[in-house]
């Protein structure tokens, strides 16, 4: 017996070992944490409407692998929820069946009523075309003269073939899924079917890849609130006790308001009546002492001849 249970100490160590254990294989578990969404310049984006549409408010984008995916907004002018917004996917056929084929008219109704809430939006029997191929769309009216659009397309391939095979290596199969829902207030149904028509999507190879995720890691540059620093406002209270002044300020200020006194003046006398006045005139001198100068004795009037009164014409 004693052999037996030392022959299957073996065995049951290594069934103990043997047991899963999540915490010993984290290390090996994949990650399956969605993409994080960016917002990046409006210059990224991958495609655009013209310019009837108005202008890009902004991207939104998610770039993985060979995949990415654009939300273009355009202003609404009109008081129905939701975003004027072009989508615009674009992967190869590795990604799933998106990309190899059109959508079904199924899917493109189940995109549109969740688009398109309270829209009596109808499918155009005839589809329409552009430089990237035919596309489909549907209208709906909008209040007394406006509509709303939504269309769809299925690029089989965003860039044209390269002359080389070189070229045509580093453009990649890739394939691009297009939406467009779009409200206008005043626009009717039979011209805004026509921002479609004008969309275009820019050329996308493995270049493409490269530059939106350095736009998508680098940011969109936004102005910053400039941090303003407030300076303190006096608060006055009637009910306190006034604040004492230190008695060496008030002596420093009553030095300042008292008149300068002039020192050491030397009298000038000016001629009189009678051809020489004396007139005598107050100029200020620093004291010899301050100066370090030696005091010397000066004459305190002097004569300044000037002519006869009757000499001079009547009223000077």
């Amino acid at each position: 017996m004693r052999w037996l249970l030392l022959a299957a100490l073996p065995l049951l160590a290594t069934g103990c070992t043997a047991v899963h254990d999540p915490f010993l294989e984290t290390g090996s578990i994949r990650p399956d944490a969605p993409p994080i969404s960016t917002e990046v310049s409006p210059e990224f984006a991958a495609a655009y409407l013209p310019s009837i549409s108005g202008r890009i408010e902004s991207v939104r984008q998610t770039v993985r692998g060979d995949f990415f995916e654009q939300a273009i907004v355009y202003s609404n002018a009109t008081a129905s929820a939701g975003e004027n917004v072009l989508t615009v996917r674009v992967g190869t056929p590795a990604e799933g069946t998106a990309f190899l084929r059109a959508p079904t008219r199924r899917a493109i109704l189940a995109e549109m009523r969740q688009a398109l809430p309270g829209v009596a939006m109808r499918i155009n029997a005839a589809a329409g075309q552009n430089t990237h191929g035919v596309y489909g769309y549907a209208t709906g009216p909008l209040g007394t003269s406006g509509s709303c659009l939504y269309a769809w397309q299925f690029a089989k391939r965003t860039a044209p073939l390269s002359e080389t095979a070189m070229g045509r290596i580093g453009d990649g199969n890739y394939s691009a899924q297009v939406r467009l829902r779009f409200c206008h207030p005043s626009m009717p149904e039979e011209r805004i079917a026509a921002l479609m028509g004008g969309m275009r999507l820019k050329p996308v190879t493995s270049q493409t890849f490269d530059m939106l995720r350095y736009a998508g890691g680098s940011g969109g540059l936004r102005s910053q609130p400039v941090s303003v620093r407030a300076e303190p406002v006096a608060v006055i209270d009637e009910g306190a006790e006034p604040r004492r002044t230190p008695k060496r300020r008030i002596v420093e200020e009553a030095r300042a308001e008292e008149p300068a006194v002039i020192r050491n003046a030397v009298r000038v006398p000016l001629p009189d009546e009678a051809g020489q006045h004396k007139v005598t005139v107050t100029v200020a001198e620093k004291p010899a002492e301050e100066a370090g100068e030696k005091r010397t004795p000066r004459a305190k009037s002097v004569l300044v001849p000037m002519p006869e009164t009757a000499a001079l014409p009547a009223g000077d």
